[in-house]
């Protein structure tokens, strides 16, 4: 079955880049559009930079297991057409233990499974994150979608004790690998690009001032610095997504190391 899916998944990804009618994005509130003042998504200053729709159904508050559980992941299924792209990334809010929290996934990268009782006394059937990208990737090629599963970006705050270098990325940037390996989808090390781009600019300039409102989430500027970061990750790899760019993605520094 991976075997098929790597094949499937290469294929689309050779389609011709016309019959990509949009992309469509999957993740948290890192992503997602927000209203407030001191608080951006990556993907809404990512839509400038590309000559295709992008369409962000990023939503605060998830996991893979929550935005699954919910039926958001189904809801974004429903609107791929042959060719498009689906950005799945998720991490920020995937710690923690099944115990105590309705968005932690079983551990490891296997596909061992937990059935627990949520707060309202659903049974609910655990997965691992690995396990939950892999199923939300089998979906989109199902549909005929091509899939990009990205790791997680990095808090402001998460810098060497020197503060010269984003620290060392926490598991479920690694899980996003191994799942993006085992689907046959592209892997996007968002984290790395991200990283970067902060290195580039320099902890001062970075946290807080990119973060007035927790370590987490970025203002509108620093959505911008992200949402260049993943472009540049598109350029680096050589994504056939990197010759739909707009003029202002184009200017983009292509910065690899």
């Amino acid at each position: 079955m991976v075997q098929i899916s790597v094949l499937l998944s290469a294929a689309l990804t050779l389609l011709p880049l016309a019959s990509c009618a949009k992309i469509l994005l999957a993740g948290d509130s890192t992503m997602a559009q927000s209203s407030s003042a001191t608080q951006q998504g990556w993907g809404t200053p990512f839509a400038q930079y590309m000559n295709i729709e992008v369409v962000n159904l990023a939503r605060g508050g998830r996991s893979a297991r929550s935005y699954t559980r919910e039926g958001l992941f189904d809801a974004l299924v429903t609107q791929i057409v042959a060719g498009d792209y689906v950005v799945i990334e998720f991490g920020h809010n995937d710690g923690g233990s099944t115990s105590t929290s309705e968005r932690a996934p079983v551990g490891g990268t296997g596909t061992d499974t937990e059935t627990v009782t949520l707060a309202d006394g659903t049974v609910e059937v655990v997965q691992t994150f690995v396990t939950y990208e892999r199923n939300m990737v089998a979906k989109v090629l199902a549909k005929g979608g091509i899939p990009i599963i990205s790791s997680q970006t990095p808090n402001g705050d998460a810098w060497n004790t020197a503060l010269t270098a984003i620290g060392t990325p926490p598991r479920f940037v690694g899980y996003a690998e191994v799942a993006a390996a085992q689907s046959g989808a592209v892997y996007m090390d968002h984290w790395k690009w991200t990283a970067i781009a902060y290195e580039d600019l320099g902890y001062s300039a970075v946290y807080p001032t990119l973060f007035p409102q927790d370590h987490t989430h970025t203002n509108p500027a620093g959505a911008d610095v992200v949402a260049k970061a993943f472009v540049n990750g598109l350029k680096c790899i050589s994504h056939p997504l990197a010759s739909l760019l707009t003029t202002a993605g184009n200017a983009i520094p292509k910065v690899c190391s």
